[in-house]
């Protein structure tokens, strides 16, 4: 007998060719063991089909197909499931519970689609703005196919967080299927597969993703990881034709293991724990004006917020003290309230001491002897004597002049109402307070160091007249943009990158 289990990624693949009864090839046990809505496949010899049919009938399961390769024939065995083994539950009360650029359909299918949005930002429903008509085909078409939520994603923070929190609150969802083309410069599609097969890192970082900002700083650690482990996830980034969404869609709602592209796909009910009613805390409502060096104390300023609302408030206790102690402390209260008194008053009667002030000390003069010199040729500004750190800060100084003006010609321009430059603007005044900090505490000379200020100072004046709050969506994704693909407040905050910090300061 030649008997051998395997696994692939379609079903558990058991070879018991050779095998003159199933019962004592523990075929049997096998399909008891088999879980609900699971498949086996068995490669076994001819003479055994009616005994596998018929044992496959007693043990409730079903035989989904036959494959004959002459010598040996492969069945492929499903274990079926009742309508109480594929449970289904209620979502939380407030279900949905963030607001978003979504349609909801029957919130007991186990699908969601999200389609990536290459466009200004929209509100759909109940009025569609600014989202071009094949996506919006794409959106409306899930939700008439059978998807639980349909909706649009364009970046790779907020709109991610609005999604787990809408989906934790369905158990019933387990499956999301990413399709459309990735959002250019955010890549939240991106961010979204890497959500689930990584996870996020200490600083609330999404893993693996080539987004530019995935921080998930408004939702809690436990949202996350229970969107991971209710999923699984049908990635069709670049997928923009509405035949093959619809027939995902349909897959992931079959009863029965349903092939689709490269995945089987079926609904396996509902996630097997309550559902999770959560919201954004809005915490961080811009994460795109994060920088990296702050994200250590911001992470650890809301784990510190999270365990302080997490820790249960203590119950007062009432102590009981007997008539003799209470007399003992009053007697001792009241000592102390004379004593109190007594200083009181000879507070109000003390005079005020007039401080006397010392004579200046005054040095005796002493001979200067003047040597009268030849003027030396003029040569350029003595860099080369400044320390190490004190180099470092001039540089970084010499860069703002050209990056304030660039931002300031932004400002007049196109950009003037978008969302790039007061992103970068933000950025920038975020460099100068940290670098101003730097400065405050680093060991360089006093003058040196009231120069830097003052020329910090500078810089912040200017800076405010510049905008900080977004305005309309970018002119780049409007199409009115000239430029190319990059944009000059993002390449103007860049050049900082080129200055490079010294070693000693790295210490």
């Amino acid at each position: 007998m030649n008997k051998e289990c395997c696994k692939t990624n379609a079903a558990e693949l058991l070879n018991i060719k050779g095998s003159c009864c199933l019962e004592t090839a523990g075929i049997r046990q096998h399909l008891k063991d088999l879980m609900s809505g699971n498949t086996l496949k068995i490669v076994f010899d001819p003479p055994l089909r009616q005994d596998m049919e018929n044992l496959v009938a007693e043990e409730n399961c079903e035989i989904l197909r036959i494959d004959d390769e002459g010598e040996s024939l492969t069945a492929t065995i499903w274990k079926k499931q009742s309508t109480t083994e594929l449970l289904k539950v209620s979502p939380v009360v407030d279900y949905p519970t963030e607001e978003g650029c979504f349609l909801r359909g029957n919130h007991y299918s186990p699908v969601a689609v999200v389609v990536m949005l290459n466009a200004p930002y929209g509100t759909m429903p109940p009025e569609v703005k600014s989202i071009p008509p094949e996506i919006d085909k794409l959106v409306r078409l899930a939700v008439e196919t059978g998807a639980a939520l349909s909706g649009t994603l364009q970046t790779e923070n907020i709109g991610i967080e609005k999604i787990v929190c809408n989906i934790v609150g369905n158990p019933n969802i387990r499956h999301i299927v990413l399709c459309g083309i990735d959002v250019e410069g955010h890549h939240s599609g991106d961010a979204i597969r890497a959500l689930i097969e990584n996870g996020v890192n200490e600083w609330r970082t999404i893993i693996g993703s080539t987004a530019v900002t995935p921080y998930l700083f408004n939702i809690p650690k436990e949202s996350i990881e229970r969107f991971r482990k209710q999923l699984t996830l049908i990635n069709l980034l670049g997928e923009m034709n509405p035949e093959v969404i619809t027939k995902a869609v349909w897959s992931c709602y079959q009863e029965k293991p349903t092939p689709f592209l490269n995945y089987t796909l079926s609904d396996p009910g509902a996630y097997p724990e309550q559902p999770m009613s959560c919201r954004l805390s809005w915490r961080v409502k811009q994460p795109e004006s994060i920088e990296e060096w702050e994200l250590k104390d911001l992470v650890k300023g809301i784990e510190e917020e999270e365990k302080a609302v997490a820790v249960p408030q203590q119950k007062e206790v009432a102590v009981k003290v007997s008539e003799p102690k209470v007399a003992a402390i009053a007697s001792c209260l009241s000592r102390i309230a004379e004593e109190l008194s007594q200083i009181a008053k000879i507070l109000v009667e003390e005079k005020p001491i007039v401080p006397v002030k010392e004579a200046p000390v005054v040095e005796e003069a002493k001979p200067v002897c003047v040597v009268k010199e030849e003027t030396p040729a003029a040569v350029a500004p003595a860099v080369v004597e400044l320390t190490e750190k004190e180099l470092y800060f001039h540089n970084q100084l010499r860069a703002y002049p050209g990056i304030l003006a660039g931002l300031s010609a932004c400002d007049k321009d196109m950009c003037h109402n978008g969302c790039s430059l007061p992103a970068a603007v933000t950025s920038i005044t975020k460099k100068l307070a940290k670098l101003k900090k730097d400065i405050e505490g680093a060991s360089i000379s006093k003058k040196k160091r009231e120069e830097f200020l003052a020329r910090i100072d500078g810089f912040l004046e200017a800076a405010e007249g510049l905008p900080t709050e977004p305005g309309q969506p970018c002119q780049k994704t409007l199409g009115n943009c000239t430029i190319g693909k990059g944009c000059l407040a993002t390449g103007a905050a860049d050049l900082l990158k080129q200055i490079t910090e010294p070693a000693s300061l790295m210490q």
